[in-house]
């Protein structure tokens, strides 16, 4: 009866200590990946404030000038450049209802 009792612990030690080589083995792995994160967080962190400090800079007048100079090709309006637009239509639209309004009156 010994015999089976102690073959009966041994078999239980035995899967317990393969259950706790697991255990460790799985926790250095989330371990490592808990690092690796804290790693890429740090990465992200250091990235997203770069990008509000370029935000900031993009956001100021003289760079939205700059940019919209050089890629939109867009400058400032002066009398020299700028162009006076008659509108046909509606130059003629008030003369043809003034007759037709004094042709009603008479």
């Amino acid at each position: 009866m010994s015999t089976r009792l102690n073959i009966a612990l041994t078999a239980v030690l035995l899967l317990s200590c393969f259950w706790l080589i697991r255990s460790s083995n799985e926790a250095r792995s989330l371990f490592v990946q808990l690092e690796r994160a804290q790693v890429r967080e740090q990465e992200l962190q250091v990235d997203f404030e770069r990008l509000k400090i370029e935000r900031r800079t993009a956001a100021t007048p003289l760079v939205v000038e700059d940019m919209v100079r050089q890629k939109l090709r867009m400058f400032n309006a002066t009398p020299s450049v700028t162009h006076y637009v008659s509108d046909g239509a509606a130059a003629s639209a008030p003369a043809t209802s003034a007759s037709s309004t004094s042709g009603g009156a008479r």
